[in-house]
């Protein structure tokens, strides 16, 4: 099914087939594990992993949203208080963050933060871990304090505010309580103040009310490798005794509180954007670009550039990866993308699915997964000439190259989609389908010449199914080798 078995005009001998080169360049790279994770899982039904999404999303609390305000893979503890990473197991490195659904913009507010546990990950993984806890407004990014409006204080002693990390504070860890203390009294500045065990650490940032404006600060907190409780004043006794002159957020009066927007209450609310593009087309930036233009839709971009963010491990001084170790990151992103695309069905939300999606049988089996849901897939064909630009942009960002056997096979068996029973619309990002489509098919002819017969690609396909099922069975690229800091 993943590609058309028919064979270009004239015979074998006239063919110039491509024999892969099994280097170091060539086995490496986002597009060869985005490619590889694509053949991988185009063999699973997609029945199989609708089902096995049905247990990870509890119903939200009052305060914290499990569904719409926090990571995909931040998994809800019974009472809706507290949390832990949902891939903690095989992805030791993934950061995992939820924001509260309420916030404040006056009086003297707080809540308290306790590391229950840390949680265990694979012998051999280098990754340790970490807790970060502070408010941010509506819309910033789930990585707390690394964005505008967001601020967080370290389990490392640091604070970190729009991307800066400074030294803070004490460090803290497993079942240390971290205070986390919002003043607007002043006339012009809020000051936010943190303390651990009772014990005053500070204040850690002070913010012009002239640049907040009327926005709400809400509780965040962001986790690696360790489940969090959190005291919103629901408790009969706090963990520490708090200032006198502060209360719970729980105990503000609901109509002080600032609710961010309701998620959506049925599936058929809900959006879900497949783009679709060869490597470097442009998938990202459009992505991108239409989240901040319609902002209230909230969506959620599944690709493996924002996975790889939140595999990241900043702070004051960023560590340099090896090749090896960017290696085992990259693969461990793609493998990651592919379980968050498996459950995010579950889950009530609008997402664009930032992968290029090619193959015929791929877009269809996503896209069944969302029943119910609006499904529209959006195409990304530029002119050739921008097209190559944007491959060197590409080249020059991430220092590596689409390898060629890849990038063959993608244009061999690319397919643009036409409306029918599991897909609603298809837009078209750049180019519109009347000058895409001829380019698209000098692409699968020009491949099609330069790839072996067909029957040489299917077992090459098989044997590299059969190596991904060993490697997965072994555990390869899990938490091994890999690096903090990249």
């Amino acid at each position: 099914e993943e590609e058309d078995k028919a064979k270009p005009a004239g015979s074998d001998g006239e063919r110039r087939g491509v024999k892969r080169q099994r280097d170091e360049k060539d086995e490496h790279g986002r597009a060869y594990y985005e490619f590889r994770e694509e053949a991988y899982n185009s063999r699973w039904e997609t029945s199989s992993f609708l089902l096995s999404a049905s247990s990870f999303f509890p119903f939200p609390s009052s305060f914290l949203s499990f569904l719409y305000t926090s990571d995909l893979h931040f998994k809800a503890s019974k009472d809706r208080y507290g949390g832990q990473p949902l891939f903690f197991e095989k992805f030791p490195g993934l950061w995992s963050g939820a924001r509260s659904t309420h916030g404040v913009t006056k009086g003297k507010i707080c809540f308290e933060a306790k590391v229950t546990q840390y949680l265990p990950v694979k012998e051999g993984s280098t990754e340790l871990p970490l807790f970060r806890v502070g408010w941010s407004v509506d819309f910033s990014h789930s990585q707390l304090g690394e964005d505008e409006f967001s601020y967080g204080y370290d389990g490392r002693g640091l604070k970190v505010e729009n991307g800066q990390f400074e030294e803070f504070g004490p460090s803290f860890g497993e079942n240390d309580v971290i205070g986390c203390f919002a003043n607007f009294a002043g006339e012009e500045l809020v000051e936010i103040s943190f303390s651990k065990n009772g014990e005053e650490v500070g204040t850690a940032f002070q913010i012009p009310k002239e640049i907040l404006a009327d926005r709400a600060l809400l509780p965040h907190v962001l986790c690696k490798n360790c489940a969090v409780e959190l005291n919103f004043g629901q408790k009969e006794e706090p963990f520490f005794p708090i200032p006198r002159d502060y209360v719970f957020i729980h105990a503000v009066p609901v109509e002080e509180r600032v609710r961010t927007p309701l998620p959506p209450k049925t599936t058929e609310e809900c959006e879900v954007l497949l783009m679709v593009g060869l490597p470097g087309s442009g998938k990202t930036q459009w992505a991108q670009k239409h989240t901040q233009e319609n902002q209230e839709k909230r969506y959620n971009i599944l690709g493996t550039e924002s996975v790889l963010h939140q595999m990241r491990t900043k702070g004051p001084e960023q560590e340099e990866l090896d090749a090896k170790s960017r290696d085992v990151l990259l693969q461990q992103a793609a493998q990651c993308l592919s379980k968050l695309v498996q459950i995010a069905p579950r889950a009530k939300r609008n997402y664009i699915l930032d992968q290029c999606n090619v193959y015929n049988s791929g877009q269809r089996r996503k896209l069944l997964a969302f029943k119910g849901f609006s499904r529209k897939v959006v195409v990304i064909v530029p002119t050739e000439d921008d097209w190559k630009k944007r491959l060197e942009l590409r080249k020059e960002a991430e220092g590596e190259d689409v390898p060629e056997s890849v990038m063959l096979e993608m244009k061999a068996n690319y397919s643009l989609p036409e409306k029918n029973d599991y897909l609603d619309e298809v837009l078209y990002g750049e180019l519109p389908k009347e000058e895409a489509q001829p380019l698209v098919t000098k692409y699968k002819e020009e491949a099609r010449k330069l790839l072996p017969p067909s029957e040489k690609r299917a077992n090459r396909r098989n044997n590299r199914n059969k190596r991904n099922r060993q490697n997965r069975n072994r555990g390869q690229g899990y938490g091994e080798g890999l690096c903090r800091g990249f």
